[in-house]
């Protein structure tokens, strides 16, 4: 009964970081193709009385000089994290950077799904071993850890 229960909560799982990784994909390419800029957002987020003080100076003496930089980055930045979650290769870094993107754009008061995005990385996260059950990764360890104990036979 216990195995039936993990098979079905690791597919579960996978299924939800796929269509998480989609959101992530998407939401990278329309930034692309859509002609995403930081710079509109530097007087934006000056003004906004709910960002904290050292954001506001981090975005202006930071990302404002840079911001070329960070045209390219962020939607780079949603593609990976999308990539890596729909082939499940990398998940805990794609998912640790999934917070910490989304705790930027908290940062800077743009509040529209984001704290759900962090909760369901949350829950991916603690569900690290069921998250990677349908993954390329799964796979790749399972090789990895046969020719680990060959090499460790012939130590």
């Amino acid at each position: 009964m216990m195995k039936v229960t993990q098979q079905i909560g690791g597919w579960a799982l996978s299924v939800i970081r796929i269509l998480f990784g989609w959101i992530w994909l998407k939401s990278g390419y329309d930034k692309l193709s859509g002609g995403f800029g930081v710079e509109s957002l530097i007087p934006v987020i000056a003004e906004n009385r709910d960002s904290p003080e050292w954001y506001k100076t981090f975005f202006s003496h930071v990302v404002s000089p840079f911001s070329g930089v960070f045209d390219v980055v962020i939607p780079w930045g949603e593609i990976l994290i999308g990539l890596g979650l729909i082939i499940g290769l990398l998940i805990v870094p794609a998912l640790v950077m999934s917070v910490f993107v989304n705790a930027n754009y908290i940062l800077a008061d743009m509040i529209f799904t984001y704290p759900t995005d962090i909760l369901i990385a949350t829950i991916l996260l603690t569900g690290k071993r069921f998250t990677s059950y349908v993954s390329v990764e799964r796979w790749l360890y399972s090789k990895w850890r046969k020719s680990w104990k060959g090499a460790e036979k012939r130590m």
